[in-house]
């Protein structure tokens, strides 16, 4: 099944201009075994399982440097490696972006873990201070 296929075309309806499949998906929903769970419950599960750092903007003399060295630090031990929009690195249990700011010398970082707070604390406390290092560097 195509998960980005219109509902309609999922539950077998036609497809016409006043029918984007909306309602089938909403009946679909309503119906389906989540129904006794709440919306606030299923969101805060979700996010239970991606514990996150959220958006941490540091200010940094090299922003580009910066990238480079944790790069150089991480990216040997990271099961994927992405730098289409800054760097993003995964591994087994977490993973990270940190990508550039069109505003200044800064860079936003965020770190997320599978389910596992204190991991995503460690990830994040060890990333800032390998920023840091990495600007105080250039001073």
């Amino acid at each position: 099944m195509d998960p980005f296929a219109p509902a309609n075309m999922v539950l077998g309806q036609e497809l016409t201009e006043d029918n984007s499949g909306l309602m089938a998906w909403l009946r679909s929903y309503e119906s389906g075994p989540s129904s006794t769970t709440t919306q606030p419950r299923l969101l805060v599960e979700r996010i239970g399982l991606f514990p996150s750092s959220g958006e941490i903007r540091c200010a940094v003399r090299n922003p580009t440097a910066v990238l480079a060295y944790l790069r150089s630090l991480y990216a040997s031990k990271a099961l994927d490696v992405d730098e289409s929009d800054g760097l993003s690195l995964t591994f087994a249990e977490w993973r990270c972006k940190i990508h550039l700011t069109q505003t200044g010398p800064e860079i936003v970082l965020n770190v997320e873990s599978r389910g596992d707070v204190a991991l995503m604390q460690l990830k994040t406390a060890e990333l800032l201070a390998r920023i840091d290092e990495k600007s105080s560097s250039e001073s």
